[in-house]
């Protein structure tokens, strides 16, 4: 069941290249004006009111967390919306499962692409974070494999809850209960040191949360904890990696 192709998991990643290609356009809005918003009102608004938080202007913090952030719901729009429709309204996993592709080849490749997309418009908008925030150093070049992993990440977790919905509507309660808060109470807006112990507790097991806070190190060329939130990070991609394939197959020949 885990035996993954590497060549047919290729041919996945090239499907859903070939498929965006034609849309990259229309989708750069979309998946940049939310973060965009977001730096606007908070990071400029409320950091006009503002100081240093944790040794860095608020601006810097925010910029910081909406990188991570960005990554996040770019690879769970892939592995969500665009997958489902794949895989229940369009009939593509059926297509490409009379090919020598099988099922572990398709979501591996869809979670690879998930982190492709994310690389896509989390780099857009990193590059974005450079010019308004006027900081530059090589370390900053790790951002991106940085965010290949969160979208990875985030695109296997997205597939799980994707293969167990009845239907498309049902996505709104992945992305309202854990997306959402995920976004908000991740280090992403505000140190998670001014929120209740148990909450700060659960913010801990948030994938966003360690990835937020190796950019922020990155940025500010500060790498305390850098190889534990990265150690955490990996056993993500581990734990995660079996469980989406589990559920599909389970729902696919059930």
């Amino acid at each position: 069941m885990f035996r993954v192709s590497p060549r047919s998991v290729y041919y996945v990643i090239i499907r859903n290249y070939m498929s965006f290609r034609s849309l990259f356009k229309i989708s750069i809005v979309p998946n940049l004006i939310d973060p965009l918003f977001y730096l606007i009102a908070m990071g400029f608004g409320v950091g006009a009111y503002l100081t240093n938080i944790n040794g860095m202007s608020y601006t810097t913090f925010v910029i910081t967390g909406l990188i991570g952030a960005t990554a996040m719901t770019t690879a769970t729009s892939e592995a969500t919306v665009n997958a489902f429709i794949q895989y229940k309204i369009e009939k593509t996993y059926a297509a490409m499962l009379m090919t020598p592709i099988n099922l572990q080849d398709i979501v591996i490749g869809q979670a690879i692409w998930s982190g492709v997309r994310a690389i896509i418009f989390g780099g857009i908008f990193w590059l974005v974070s450079l010019v308004i925030s006027q900081t530059y150093n090589l370390y900053m070049l790790f951002i991106i494999p940085l965010l290949f992993l969160i979208g990875l990440i985030f695109g296997l977790i997205g597939l799980t809850f994707t293969y167990i919905a009845p239907s498309r509507e049902f996505l709104n309660y992945y992305n309202t209960l854990v997306v959402r808060p995920l976004y908000m109470f991740s280090d992403t807006f505000f140190p998670i040191d001014s929120i209740p112990e148990i909450f700060r507790s659960l913010t801990w097991f948030s994938p966003l949360y360690h990835a937020t806070n190796i950019i922020r190190a990155i940025w500010i060329e500060n790498f305390t904890m850098v190889f534990q939130h990265l150690l955490w990070l990996i056993g993500c991609v581990t734990l995660f990696y079996f469980i989406p394939i589990l559920v599909i197959y389970k729902m696919y020949y059930k």
